[in-house]
């Protein structure tokens, strides 16, 4: 049932027209209104009918599946922004309209007449009188065919129900809107905030299961880039309980740092600028190399000479050559050719000179496009971004939603969304490291007393940030490969961010990067890895664990349930259980069901599995595969790509003529599917009974032929149905 029982105020609503709103968003050295409302806010800024225009455009990725429940009446299957169908929204507008029973029916008047009393109702600052008008008024306008201004008046109901705080009855009004208006062209944008604000809403359920590092060898590792885990450290020189002392940083923080950040100016002269007592310990370096005086003072002989020292040192750096360049409080912003020129000098000096320096490009998160300064992959080690974690965008408590919002930032974003764009872009051939980063828990600075800003405590929020952050870097994130912190009270900045001067933030700090897969040194790896669950052969005592975001509703608690019954619960991120699945036959459900912060069910997702199917093990290691193996007249066929990588092998695909291409060690292995014939090396070998095959989109492979090609024993286990896969390095240790 809807209520319209709480008190608010709509602006004066512009009539639905084709005006494109100008400009673009600004960076961080401005911001939008600090006015509280949020249609206020868009009214104000010329958001309120296009939407925000930017500049940048916000990458969107497609989400899985999710059944979402609450109790009002939208009860829907999401698969990302403007998932839902025409036929789904005037559902959910229908039904809202039979609630409303003591207004005038639909049929006894236009939608015209609807839309303008509803917009004379907003204009007097009766919201919750106008919606029921609103909401008559936009089935009628869609069978009118009048998408945009039906996406509109959805973006009017949204942004109410907003106000009103009734932000889950608003989502499918902003998915509305937003389906609506790329419908009729309105580039994506224009929709900025519209489209954060459902990515801010819509629940998000993903589960991973736990498997051993053991035995994984990831390919196409970058320069000093961890197998598993990623390198942690920070400041020292002005951090208050370190002061360049690591033995202090290991006791405060619970670890010992992995790396340290530095910053060194371009400069003419030949020296490292490294405290001695972090030279001494030969811990990596992170070193932010800054052209302060402009790119013009990055010459060959200045660089070659910063190189020569920093080969002198021996251990492995990461150069961070003008960092967040895409920002306009820099000195190197605004000529990315001329950026692109110095980083590709600087990187192919490094190359001659220090064999030891890895190149990273790091832009900010936030400020203008950041893809002009990219010099491109060939003079790129690592991917790098400045992200840091705000209560208030500026440290101001009146800023609004919507400004807040805007920058990944405030109580209602999702803190891991600041990662999503660059990770999605890079990660698929480069490690990522979140280069500096912070979790502001106070404004009780030098600058915001000066600026009379109000001060505010947000220990517990920068706390909770933190938790939440390192919990799920290793699921949602796996290639995020270092992360620094940024502790120096003595910017001058309005937010305060050091960490070891809050103890709530630091307790808790402690406590998530105690996990090892923050490392401490490039030579460990952590016991675990987590694997996506949809990926996974589930088997034996599984640990496993849920990526959860619910937006507004807060989190709550996740149940695993096992064909219905209740075998796991928990109440804190990253919400680990122990299932035990030893002994199972035939197929089952696992279910897993996130609660809000109320108890109400928020987000469910359950996982068929066969126990009895036939599993695969490499030096006694069951391995993991998206599409099970398949038994084929007693011939196991198993995924291509998962096999090939599985056992070390460099994977191609030849569409044209369908075939499967493994190479490892000198040795070539070709599979073309439905032909009989392999062809090893280039020599064609004996035809097989049963040929390599299309089964539901994955090429399967046979497993023998492909293990024994490169060495590797096989062997067969009628009783658990399972191929044995031995190598020779695991034969000979036996």
């Amino acid at each position: 049932m809807m209520r319209f029982s709480l008190p608010g105020a709509v602006p004066r609503a512009c009539p639905p027209c084709s005006h494109r709103v100008q400009g673009s968003l600004p960076e961080p050295a401005g911001g939008y209104s600090s006015r509280s409302s949020l249609a206020m806010d868009a009214s104000k800024s010329g958001l309120a009918c296009q939407g925000v225009e930017s500049g940048t455009m916000i990458r969107t990725s497609k989400r899985r599946n999710l059944t979402i429940n609450d109790e009002s009446i939208f009860h829907s299957k999401t698969e990302g922004i403007g998932g839902l169908s025409l036929r789904r929204f005037i559902a959910f507008v229908l039904a809202a309209f039979v609630a409303l029973a003591s207004f005038p029916r639909a049929e006894a008047a236009t939608y015209w007449q609807l839309v303008e009393e509803g917009n004379r109702l907003a204009e007097a600052g009766k919201a919750e009188e106008a919606l029921p008008y609103w909401l008559q008024a936009i089935p009628m306008i869609i069978a009118d065919g009048n998408k945009r201004m039906a996406g509109y008046y959805a973006q009017q109901v949204a942004y109410t129900l907003d106000e009103l705080g009734r932000s889950e009855e608003a989502l499918p009004y902003y998915e509305m809107k937003v389906q609506f208006y790329r419908e009729t062209g309105v580039p994506d944008e224009q929709m900025r905030w519209d489209i954060l604000r459902i990515e801010q809403l819509k629940p998000r359920l993903e589960v991973f299961v736990a498997r051993p590092t053991a035995g994984v060898k990831p390919g196409d590792l970058a320069k000093h880039e961890p197998a598993f885990g990623a390198l942690y450290g920070g400041t020292v020189d002005h951090d208050p309980a370190v002061y360049d002392d690591l033995d202090r940083a290991a006791a405060t923080y619970g670890k010992p740092y992995g790396m340290v950040m530095v910053y060194n100016s371009v400069a003419e002269y030949d020296y490292l600028n490294v405290s001695s007592l972090v030279l001494e310990k030969g811990v990596p370096l992170q070193i932010a190399w800054q052209p302060t005086r402009g790119l013009q003072s990055v010459t060959e002989p200045v660089v070659r000479a910063y190189a020569r020292k920093l080969a002198e040192y021996g251990q492995p750096v990461f150069l961070r050559f003008g960092n967040e360049m895409n920002g306009n409080w820099v000195p190197w912003y605004g000529n990315p050719e001329l950026y692109k020129e110095k980083f590709r000098l600087v990187a192919r000096i490094m190359r001659e000179e220090a064999p030891n320096v890895a190149m990273v490009w790091a832009p900010n998160f936030v400020g203008a496009d950041y893809m002009p300064y990219y010099p491109g992959d060939e003079w790129v080690d690592w991917v790098g971004v400045s992200a840091y974690h705000d209560a208030y965008f500026l440290a101001d408590v009146n800023q609004s939603d919507m400004t807040n919002g805007l920058y990944y930032q405030g109580q209602k974003a999702n803190p891991l969304d600041k990662f999503k764009e660059i990770y999605e872009r890079f990660a698929d051939r480069k490690p990522i490291m979140i280069a500096e980063t912070g979790y502001n828990y106070s404004n009780d600075t030098p600058e915001a007393r000066r600026l009379g800003l109000p001060i505010y405590d947000a220990s517990e929020w920068a706390a909770q940030t933190a938790r939440y952050v390192y919990a799920y870097l290793p699921m949602v994130y796996p290639r995020i490969k270092m992360v620094g912190h940024f502790n120096n009270p003595r910017t001058g900045d309005k937010a305060a961010y050091t960490m070891s001067q809050n103890r709530t933030l630091l307790n808790a700090v402690r406590e998530a990067i105690a996990d090892d897969w923050y490392l401490s040194s490039l030579d460990q790896v952590p016991e675990n890895y987590w694997h996506p669950i949809e990926q996974a052969t589930l088997h034996g005592k599984t640990r496993v664990a849920s990526y959860v975001w619910l937006g507004d509703r807060g989190l709550g608690k996740v149940e695993y349930r096992l064909d219905g019954r209740l075998v796991a619960t928990s109440h804190k991120v990253p919400y680990v259980a122990d299932i035990d699945l030893s002994g199972l036959t035939g197929k089952h459900v696992l279910t897993v069901q996130a609660y809000d912060k109320s108890g109400r069910l928020a987000a469910e997702r359950s996982y068929t599995f066969d126990a009895s199917s036939v599993k695969v093990k490499l030096d006694g290691r069951v391995l993991d595969f998206a599409r099970q193996p398949v038994n084929e007249n007693g011939r196991i066929l198993v995924p291509f790509r998962a096999i090939a990588e599985a056992l070390g092998a460099e994977v191609q695909w030849n569409a044209q003529t369908r075939t499967a291409i493994a190479r490892k060690g000198g040795i070539e292995l070709r599979l073309t599917i439905d032909d009989p014939v392999p062809v090893l090396n280039g020599k064609r070998m004996e035809p097989l009974q049963t040929p390599a095959r299309n089964v539901d989109g994955h090429t399967m492979v046979p497993a023998r032929v492909f293990a024994e090609a490169f060495g590797m024993t096989v062997d067969w286990d009628g009783r658990t149905q399972t191929v044995l896969i031995q190598s020779p390095a695991s034969a000979a240790g036996k």
